[in-house]
C-alpha cells in the first residue's frame, strides 16, 4: 500500500537538507555516547557498589568524570531533543507547501517510532529515549498551532522546570530511583559473571523497564522535559533561525558568546556541587539542582551557536565530520546501545568492563566507538541514500520501500 499520494509529500531532496542539523545531530551522538558509557557502565547502574569500592581510581579518572558531567551531563539530550523539535517543525513546513496531509503522515512516523522505541527498550536497552520522543511528539503535534508566545513560554517552563520538580514529587512517592536501583544490582549485575543467554538478559532489561522506568514514574518527568526542548526547538524552527542561519549568523554569533560562558560556569559549578569536588562544595548541595537545570538549557543553546558559527566558517570542513553521522542518527542511537550491552557484560560475550573500568578508559572508548561510527557513516553514505534504520522508518511511514542505492532517491 502506498500511503505517499504522490510525490507530493515524498521525502524531500537532498539538496534541500538543512546542512546544520546533520552536524548538530551528529555532535549530540557524540554527547550521548560519551555521557552513557561513562554513567551505565559504572556503579549504580551497571555496577555494585562492592565494584565501585574495588576499583582504582586514578587522577585521570577524576578529571575525566568532571569533564564529561561538565560539558556532556544532561546537554547531550537536550540538544538531540531540540533538533527533534526543529525536524518537526522543519518536516511540518514542507509537507504542508506541498499540500500533503502533514499529521496523518507524522503520525505514522511517530508510530513507527514508538515500535522500535517500545521494543529496544523492553528487550535491549532499559534507557532508550525513543519511545519517549513519540510518546512526547504526539504532545507536539497537538500544541503545534499554538501561538509564538505559548509555544516559547511552555518550552521554556517545561525545559527549566519539568524534571526537577516531577522527580521530586516522585521522589517523595518513594516510587522512582530505589525502585531500579534495586532491580539492577539483585539481577542484572550478576548475570555479568554468569554464562547467561542474552534471552535471560533482555527479560531481566524488560523487568527493569517496566518496574522501573514505567511503573516508578521516571517516564512522566522525561516526558515533559524532552516535550520542553522540542517546543523550543519547535519555536527556532518556526522563526527560521536555522534555516536561515547565514543570513542571521550575527545574531548566532552573540548568542554564542553570551550562552557558552554563561552555561559553562554554571555547569562547571553544578558539576562541582554534584561531585564534592571541593571541599566547599558539599556545603552548597542544596543548591545543585537550581545551578544545574537552569543552565543546561543555556549550554546547550551556546552549544548550536558555536556549530552554527564554525558551518559557517573557514572550519566548516571540521563540522562536516559529524554531518554522516547525524544523517544516520537513529542507526547510530541503536547500534552504540548494542556496543554498550556488548562491552558491558560476559553475558553478551563482551570484556565486561561494568565496575571493572574507570572514567578515564571508559572515555576513550567512548571517543574510539564514535571515530569508528564517523568512519562506518562516511563509507555507507557513499553507497546508500539512507541508514539501515532510516530506510525502515521511511518504508514503513511512507508505505513503499524507497531505493537503497545512492543517487537512486532523496535522501
Amino acid at each position: 500500500m502506498n500511503f505517499s499520494n504522490g510525490s507530493s509529500v515524498a521525502p524531500v531532496t537532498s539538496g534541500a537538507r538543512i546542512g546544520e542539523l546533520d552536524v548538530l545531530r551528529g555532535f549530540a551522538l557524540l554527547g550521548v555516547l560519551t555521557v552513557n558509557i561513562s554513567y551505565w557502565l559504572t556503579y549504580p547502574w551497571f555496577a555494585t557498589e562492592v565494584q565501585a569500592d574495588a576499583l582504582i581510581v586514578t587522577s585521570s579518572d577524576i578529571n575525566a568524570q568532571f569533564l564529561v558531567r561538565w560539558l556532556g551531563g544532561d546537554k547531550a539530550n537536550t540538544l538531540f531533543a531540540f533538533l527533534f523539535g526543529v525536524g518537526f517543525w522543519v518536516q511540518m513546513e514542507r509537507l504542508e507547501a506541498r499540500g500533503g496531509n502533514f499529521q496523518r503522515i507524522y503520525l505514522r512516523r511517530l508510530f513507527v517510532l514508538l515500535a522500535f522505541g517500545t521494543v529496544h527498550l523492553l528487550f535491549f536497552w532499559p534507557f532508550d529515549i525513543l519511545h519517549l520522543y513519540a510518546l512526547a511528539g504526539f504532545l507536539l503535534l497537538a500544541l503545534r498551532r499554538v501561538s509564538d508566545r505559548v509555544l516559547l513560554a511552555l518550552g521554556l517552563v517545561l525545559a527549566f522546570a519539568a524534571r526537577p520538580v516531577l522527580s521530586t514529587l516522585f521522589d517523595e512517592m518513594g516510587v522512582t530511583g530505589p525502585a531500579i536501583k534495586a532491580i539492577m544490582n539483585d539481577t542484572v549485575i550478576q548475570s555479568r559473571y554468569e554464562e547467561t543467554s542474552l534471552i535471560d538478559l533482555s527479560g531481566r532489561f524488560f523487568e527493569v523497564s517496566t518496574l522501573g522506568w514505567i511503573g516508578g514514574g521516571l517516564i512522566v518527568s522525561w516526558l515533559f522535559y524532552a516535550l520542553g526542548r522540542f517546543l523550543l526547538g519547535a519555536y527556532v524552527a518556526r522563526r527560521g533561525w536555522i534555516q536561515r542561519s547565514e543570513e542571521l549568523l550575527a545574531g548566532w554569533r552573540l548568542c554564542a558568546l553570551i550562552c557558552l560562558p554563561l552555561g559553562l560556569a554554571g555547569q562547571f559549578l553544578a558539576t562541582a556541587i554534584d561531585l564534592e569536588t571541593w571541599a566547599w562544595a558539599e556545603q552548597l548541595a542544596w543548591a545543585e539542582s537550581w545551578v544545574h537545570y537552569p543552565t543546561v538549557p543555556i549550554i546547550a543553546a551556546g552549544y548550536v551557536a558555536g556549530l552554527i558559527v564554525i558551518f559557517h566558517s573557514w572550519a566548516k570542513p571540521l563540522a562536516l565530520v559529524f554531518a554522516p553521522v547525524g544523517r544516520m542518527a537513529l542507526t547510530n542511537y541503536v547500534m552504540q546501545s548494542f556496543i554498550i550491552g556488548f562491552l558491558a557484560y560476559k553475558a553478551a560475550g563482551g570484556p565486561a568492563l561494568a565496575g571493572n573500568t574507570g572514567p578515564a578508559l571508559l572515555a576513550y572508548i567512548a571517543l574510539a566507538i564514535f571515530a569508528a561510527q564517523t568512519v562506518f557513516s562516511h563509507i555507507w553514505l557513499a553507497k546508500f541514500a539512507y541508514g539501515p534504520l532510516e530506510w525502515a522508518w521511511r518504508a514503513l511511514t511512507y508505505g513503499e520501500a524507497p531505493k537503497m542505492r545512492r543517487g537512486s532517491v532523496a535522501v
